[in-house]
């Protein structure tokens, strides 16, 4: 059985973080452990607030699941930096801002956690946050890429730069642009659904094959985007 471990703040509408997460987990074949890492105040219009857990309450759960489970794959979202459990595939998802406006993560614990994972997947804004350039364009994408790369010795995917995403092999310098179909509008969730996507493909393809399955994917969820809410539609994995 294919496990992976979603490490990861509760949406309470579902349409990111956790419940996000172990939907895509689970279309994907993968069984679905999590760590909540938070608890956000938010709907598809607006975020309030967050409940960050005590540092002890995240790592009790994270131990309880990785002493029984042996971990095909592991996903961080928001949280808080920590020692990240050996699986054969980490990937981080270095939040730092919800798509309706508000801080989540912080830069510190995102290059914390980004040194001890495999690829880390910004978009244009935690990509500037962590590169230290601007990311106006798909030639400051792959500089920022490549910056990202050599602090924190991982592989990286800027998404959604001018409709592409930059995929960056650090093991091999090798550069990926994957385009895809965009359905046009901004759909709340997008950002966790592909990288819990990209951790579950990376386990049986190449780094190539799984950035554009996971674009496939994620696009294919937001095109079926769901209006459970006033404003933002969530994405349906």
């Amino acid at each position: 059985m294919r496990t992976i471990l979603i490490i990861a703040a509760l949406d309470p509408v579902g349409g990111a973080g956790v419940i996000a997460d172990v939907k895509a987990a689970k279309v994907l074949g993968f069984y679905p452990c999590v760590a909540l890492t938070a608890i956000t105040y938010q709907n598809t219009c607006r975020i309030t607030g967050v409940f960050q857990m005590p540092d002890d309450v995240l790592r009790r759960q994270i131990d309880s699941v990785v002493e029984d489970v042996e971990l095909s794959a592991v996903k961080i979202g928001v949280s808080k930096a920590f020692e990240v459990p050996e699986a054969e595939v980490k990937v981080l998802d270095p939040v730092l801002k919800a798509t309706v406006g508000y801080e989540l993560g912080s830069k510190k614990d995102c290059e914390k956690l980004a040194e001890q994972c495999d690829v880390i997947t910004p978009n244009a804004y935690e990509a500037e946050q962590l590169s230290g350039i601007g990311v106006k364009s798909i030639e400051d994408a792959k500089l920022a890429a490549k910056i990202i790369a050599g602090k924190f010795g991982c592989s990286v995917v800027v998404t959604g730069v001018d409709g592409v995403d930059v995929a960056y092999d650090s093991s091999n310098d090798t550069f990926h642009l994957v385009a895809g179909e965009h359905t046009g509008m901004e759909v709340h969730g997008t950002g966790c659904v592909y990288s819990t996507a990209l951790a579950c493909y990376l386990v049986d393809f190449s780094f190539e094959e799984a950035a554009i399955k996971a674009r496939e994917f994620v696009a294919s969820a937001a095109k079926r985007a769901l209006r459970v809410g006033r404003c933002l539609p969530v994405v349906n994995p």
